[in-house]
């Protein structure tokens, strides 16, 4: 089953068209939930490459990833999450900043076509309402602001 998922995981990865953003930028770079396939692969990336593995919620002050290393470089880049994967090459998911350039742009349909593949099979099915919930929390302890802009 888990030889399926990364499979599954790697054909999806594939179609995600190519993005170059600047070097050691992490402006994108906060509170994101994997998969549950996803957390399994960065679980055993960061135990065969001694990098300690991490709480997706333990994002720090500012709202960055756990994994935003000190020279703002993604420490787990090569198993980074699908969510941090499209970013940049999604309609609806720009570049803040308008920096990265993408061989080619994902439509919304396109980008939520792979994002179900991904996040709503199996038993990820019943974690998507529970994701909802843990976003939400995040952004209230991180940018409030940035979530009463969204329910507005």
């Amino acid at each position: 089953m888990k030889d399926t998922m990364n499979a599954k995981l790697e054909t999806i990865y594939r179609a995600i068209p190519k993005s170059t953003c600047p070097p050691n930028c992490g402006r994108c770079c906060g509170p994101v939930f994997p998969s549950m396939a996803e957390l399994r692969n960065i679980r055993e990336w960061c135990g065969v490459h001694h990098v300690e593995f991490k709480d997706f919620l333990d994002v720090t002050k500012e709202g960055l990833c756990p994994y935003l290393g000190q020279m703002r470089e993604c420490t787990i880049y090569p198993v980074r999450p699908f969510l941090c994967r499209i970013l940049g090459v999604s309609v609806d998911s720009a570049c803040p900043i308008g920096n990265c350039v993408a061989t080619k742009k994902l439509n919304k349909l396109q980008s939520d076509y792979l994002y179900a593949a991904i996040y709503l099979h199996g038993k990820e099915k019943s974690r998507t309402e529970k994701h909802r919930r843990i976003v939400a929390e995040v952004m209230k302890r991180v940018a409030p602001e940035l979530l009463q802009q969204r329910e507005a």
